[in-house]
């Protein structure tokens, strides 16, 4: 039964191993003119008694064998030829050829060098069972098999244990040593880790040896199901050498190579029509049975007794293994449920909530439930040319420390990673230079040797590919605290998930983020490019339609004036200035629409700051005959700026005229200051009038939008204000409280005037 592979490499092996087996050592020219005599009837019997006697050792064995064949013959069996004709040619060829193969292959595994496989227990448990066999057989006479043919199956039924231990000793005792370990038998982990089995090896041997058919079918089908053995003339055979072998395994009579529990002898000896009461009661005699088999073998000499007591210890030997291997499995066990539980407390935990720091916290309170010592840090890179990020943990999981380092340098102008320190092939020479610089944030109380690198991203090639690593620093052997390697691979698999998640969970967040951001700027865009596209339709509006109304104002105006100096009528004098007036409010509305869509460009120039605002507020009197008072508040120590006073003028005097309608007779504020942030200059008008609505404040700079008695505005004023503040790079903002008060912020970034500006004027 050769291990079924489709793979050429391990048929190739095993042919190999079998053309191994085929250059063991053949049997001598007496056991095979015995196998040869078997099938010829012309045989001449005085020829094989003197080939016998030729060899004096094989005589005497042969003989003992015979007298011990429980005929009653006893002592008078003196010679060869007399033996033959008392017992008969076919005991005289089973004994012969019991004492070749067992002086062949036991002289062989005497050379092998020790190891796992027990050759003087090998031949003691194929001898009992071989007495085991002789006496079922004889307890069964129903089953027409001979009691001398029976023994010589039994002996020989582990023919592929020696073959595979002389062909391949170093491999086979692998074997075995893992069978031992795992406690179970020996022929699937034959066939797993050597590509046959001792069963398939025995078959070859037994070709390869000329032996009979039925002692090549013992060696390959011995180990079967009753079921799957096929129907032959020796099937009956074949379950007595099952039997037997169960019964001396049973009653550990030897070594047999298989390490799981004895097959049930009631479950086996019924299917090949043996009873079970008939089996049970050989064990009562087997002892002494074997006894005299191993004495007529030349075996070590051994009392029934002495095996009984042989028997015992290798039962006891077994118990202990057996013990053993429980605490082992007890012991592992308890280590995996306490993985497992942590596991599944993590991977619970874990989700409750999102984040880096988050997932950091649970990864470190899982490590402390299985690693000792008070050293949790994780480390996480985002991407190679990025800073690290440490998180320092309590074994309860707290954190101690959060911080963003620079990566070292390990080379002139080479940076560490964090991916380095989590490569097994570099962290040893990685560690060597970073780890002293990291344990100053990582862990002051422990020693640089004390550290351990865990690589939590180990295996993830999508987050590896993107530069993205992990590590966890403890300050003891993993493989102390969790002494199984898939486990360790587990746990170390289940944290690097639960950060890998964490960071796709942290790129997808700044990807959502830039993408809002994006949003914003694009419907800030789109609006600023609508509001600029209806500029421009309003600017070409506005420039034809002062093309074409300015003529027609300027005669309106022109005939008004003549009007009002040539008519004596008060009352149409007034109503002539009233057309003239109109006129120019219509050519000033154009104006301002016009100045609204297309600005002119700014020309900035030195501006005193004070001087500007004191100019515009006697405009804004003048404009507004305004009756409160002003208070401007300009620092000392401000320098002179560089604007467009032109343009920066006409939207204060907006402003402060919009302060002085507002309906307070309070004081209206005028404070300048620089911003200490970001260096933006700070216009702010404040006054403390009744206020504007809600929806005054949103619609404040639109066109044409106002809150006033119809004909007092024209609703201009803050979009003009807030058009020329923009095109000098500035902003302009509005708050205000109903019966309180309003204020109007400018801010100008671009306002200094720089070593340029010096240049160009110095040219000038």
């Amino acid at each position: 039964m050769t291990h079924g592979s489709s793979q050429p490499a391990d048929k190739q092996r095993v042919e190999l191993i079998l053309e191994r087996i085929d250059q063991l050592p053949t049997l001598s020219p007496i056991a095979q003119k015995l196998l040869d005599a078997a099938s010829n009837d012309d045989v001449d019997i005085n020829e094989l008694a003197a080939l016998i006697e030729s060899d004096p050792s094989l005589t005497g064995k042969v003989l003992s064998l015979c007298r011990r064949s429980d005929r009653g013959l006893g002592d008078s069996i003196t010679d060869v030829m007399h033996a033959i004709t008392l017992v008969g040619l076919e005991a005289i060829r089973a004994a012969v050829l019991s004492v070749e193969v067992y002086e062949l292959l036991n002289s062989e595994s005497v050379e092998q060098k020790q190891n796992a496989f027990d050759s003087k227990g090998h031949w003691q448990g194929c001898m009992s069972v071989a007495c085991a066999c002789e006496l079922i057989a004889s307890a069964h006479p129903n089953c027409s098999v001979r009691p001398e043919t029976a023994f010589t199956a039994g002996l020989l039924h582990g023919l592929g244990r020696s073959a595979l231990n002389m062909s391949l000793p170093e491999s086979y005792g692998k074997v075995l040593r893992v069978a031992e370990q795992r406690g179970e038998d020996s022929a699937g982990l034959e066939r797993e880790l050597i590509g046959i089995d001792h069963h398939a090896a025995g078959r070859r041997l037994a070709e390869h040896w000329g032996l009979p058919q039925v002692l090549q079918d013992i060696a390959w089908l011995y180990d079967l199901q009753a079921e799957s053995i096929p129907t032959s003339d020796h099937r009956t055979l074949i379950g007595i050498v099952a039997t037997a072998r169960a019964l001396c395994r049973r009653l550990n009579m030897g070594w047999f190579g298989d390490f799981g529990q004895p097959k049930d002898i009631a479950a086996i000896a019924p299917k090949f029509g043996l009873s079970v009461d008939n089996v049970e009661e050989i064990s009562l005699s087997i002892h002494e049975r074997l006894s005299e088999r191993c004495s007529a073998f030349g075996m070590e000499e051994i009392s029934p007794a002495e095996i009984l007591i042989q028997s015992v210890t290798r039962a006891n030997a077994r118990l202990a293994a057996m013990n053993r291997a429980l605490t082992a499995r007890s012991s592992h066990g308890t280590q995996q449920k306490k993985v497992l539980d942590a596991i599944g407390s993590f991977c619970t935990e874990s989700h409750q909530g999102n984040g880096l720091a988050n997932a950091m916290s649970h990864i470190a309170s899982s490590a402390a439930e299985l690693i000792e010592g008070e050293l949790f840090t994780i480390i996480t890179q985002a991407d190679r040319d990025q800073h690290w990020r440490l998180f320092r943990f309590t074994p309860d999981g707290q954190l101690i420390r959060s911080e963003i380092l620079e990566p070292p340098l390990i080379g002139p102008e080479e940076r560490a990673t964090v991916a380095m320190l989590a490569d097994p092939h570099q962290s040893r020479a990685a560690a060597a230079n970073v780890i002293p610089w990291l344990s100053q944030y990582a862990a002051e109380t422990v020693e640089t040797d004390d550290i351990r690198i865990l690589p939590l991203l180990s295996g993830d090639e999508s987050i590896e590919r993107n530069g993205q690593a992990a590590i966890l620093l403890v300050e003891s052997e993993f493989e102390t605290s969790v002494k199984s390697a898939t486990q360790r691979k587990a746990l170390l698999s289940v944290w690097g998930a639960a950060v890998a998640s964490a960071l796709r969970h942290e790129h997808s967040r700044r990807l959502a983020d830039e993408l809002a951001d994006r949003h914003r700027d694009l419907s800030s865009t789109q609006a600023k490019l609508a509001e600029t596209q209806s500029m421009a339709r309003l600017g070409v509006m506005t420039a034809g339609a002062a093309h074409e109304m300015n003529n027609p104002l300027t005669v309106i105006k022109g005939y008004a004036q003549v009007l009002r100096t040539k008519i004596v009528d008060t009352e149409l004098r007034k109503l002539a200035e009233k057309v003239g007036h109109s006129a120019q409010e219509i050519s000033d509305l154009i104006t301002s629409m016009n100045l609204i869509a297309d600005p002119p460009e700014p020309k900035p120039e030195k501006t005193s700051i004070q001087g500007l605002i004191n100019k515009c507020v006697m405009e804004a009197r003048e404009r507004t005959r305004m009756n409160c008072a002003s208070r401007v508040s300009v620092p000392s120590h401000l320098p002179v700026a560089m604007l467009d006073p032109q343009l920066l003028s006409q939207a204060l005097v907006e402003l402060i005229s919009n302060a002085a309608e507002s309906g307070s007779d309070e004081i209206i504020e005028i404070r300048v200051q620089i911003d200490q942030l970001d260096d933006r200059l700070l216009i702010m008008v404040k006054d403390h009038g009744c206020g504007m609505s809600a929806k005054t404040v949103e619609h404040a700079f639109d066109p044409f939008f106002s809150e006033k008695p119809a004909g007092r505005q024209t609703g201009l004023g803050l979009c003009r204000a807030r058009r020329v503040v923009e095109i000098m790079g500035g902003t302009i903002s509005i708050s205000s409280k109903e019966t309180i008060g309003t204020r109007v912020l400018v801010t100008l970034p671009s306002w200094r005037v720089t070593e340029k500006d010096r240049d160009i004027s110095k040219a000038a």
